[in-house]
């Protein structure tokens, strides 16, 4: 397994971690509440810590053990997961801003809107990095 693609397995179980954590203990009851975007805003700290952390260590640890990889340059193949994973995560991201839009004509309050908001990057992210795994794990 190549120094990115560790990377983006790193990546992976991070975003679905932290943001699993988000979402499954974020107070749903008061999301239509001025209480709502405090709770979002105070819960967004930890996760973007917890996420800062836990890839700078795994990013380290890598580094540390392939130095030689670590320092490669991106072949053209790297390149051709990144943008191919790019262009299957630009699906979902347009999607869900779509919604988002439809919704904000619909009154959908602010915190809803927020978390749907997350939510639509979450997925997008999860599905770029989803897409590299694929390709490197298939090995075009």
């Amino acid at each position: 397994m190549s120094f990115r693609e560790k990377i983006h397995w790193a990546t992976l179980v991070t975003m679905i971690l932290a943001f699993g954590w988000y979402f499954l203990v974020y107070p749903w009851r008061i999301v239509g509440s001025p209480a709502g975007v405090m709770a979002s805003a105070g819960m967004l700290v930890p996760v973007t810590i917890a996420i800062i952390v836990a890839m700078t260590v795994a990013t380290a640890f890598l580094a540390i053990r392939s130095p030689r990889e670590a320092d490669a340059r991106e072949d053209e193949r790297d390149r051709s997961f990144h943008m191919r994973g790019t262009h299957f995560g630009y699906y979902p991201l347009v999607v869900g801003i779509w919604i988002n839009i439809l919704l904000i004509f619909w009154g959908i309050g602010q915190t809803a809107q927020l978390n749907l908001m997350i939510a639509t990057l979450v997925v997008a992210e999860i599905v770029r990095i989803g897409t590299q795994l694929y390709l490197y794990r298939r090995g075009h």
